[in-house]
């Protein structure tokens, strides 16, 4: 009963104050009200937004590092099933970097290779693949045209001498290459080579293998860059 009266009692003082006051003058008293504590709160400690949006910025930091490292175990494990899928000696992905669009449809920018799968007894090559400048592959202009590409290296000859005295240089015979877009822009170029053209080799069907693996790594490294850029 006592609790009764008590909560009446107050119930009694409020509507007492709202009759008094208008309803807009007790809502701007509150709100002064609380200014007031969170700026005594900020002279007693001025740091404590900043040490708390530290604390924020450095978790959603980790979170990303954390996520880009599994997007980068993910990545790994596509270009090595699309490598047995196809039976190919290489996997090369070249990410894109410090460019822009020019009037012609190319990227004014350089790539790097940041994966590379390698079938059995297959030596790495993705160290020379490090900071090169697509100006200077004319193989890259008709790719990004084209989106993809699949033939002999020989082939090559006639459109990109450079790339295609590199590729023989690493025992690539016959390759295939398509271009990995992202939301607004492309984010890299893949490289599946084979070490000797294959009579039984269908490039219709590999092709068909890595469009589908483009469209998977396209969500990964649009993830990947998103955390690396934070």
């Amino acid at each position: 009963m006592n609790n009764i009266g008590d909560s009446i009692g107050w119930l009694e003082r409020a509507l007492q104050i709202i009759e008094k006051y208008k309803v807009g003058t007790i809502l701007k008293s509150f709100i002064i009200l609380i200014l007031l504590a969170v700026f005594v709160g900020f002279l007693k400690n001025p740091t404590y937004i900043f040490d708390k949006y530290k604390e924020w910025d450095d978790a959603r930091h980790t979170e990303l590092i954390e996520q880009r490292l599994a997007n980068n175990s993910k990545i790994h494990t596509i270009c090595d099933r699309l490598l047995f899928k196809v039976d190919a000696s290489r996997v090369l992905i070249l990410e894109l970097h410090n460019g822009q669009m020019g009037d012609g449809g190319l990227p004014f920018a350089k790539a790097t290779c940041t994966y590379e799968a390698l079938n059995f007894d297959v030596v790495p090559v993705a160290n020379q693949y490090e900071g090169v400048n697509l100006s200077l592959i004319p193989f890259a202009s008709k790719l990004f045209e084209d989106g993809y590409w699949c033939g002999d290296a020989e082939e090559l000859k006639k459109i990109d001498k450079s790339l295609y005295y590199r590729l023989m240089s690493n025992s690539t015979e016959h390759f295939a290459a398509c271009v990995i877009e992202g939301v607004n822009k492309p984010l890299a170029i893949m490289f599946v080579s084979f070490p000797v053209s294959n009579p039984d080799h269908n490039c219709d069907e590999v092709r068909n293998h890595i469009n589908k693996t483009a469209l998977e790594l396209a969500l990964l490294i649009e993830m990947s860059n998103e955390a690396k850029n934070r």
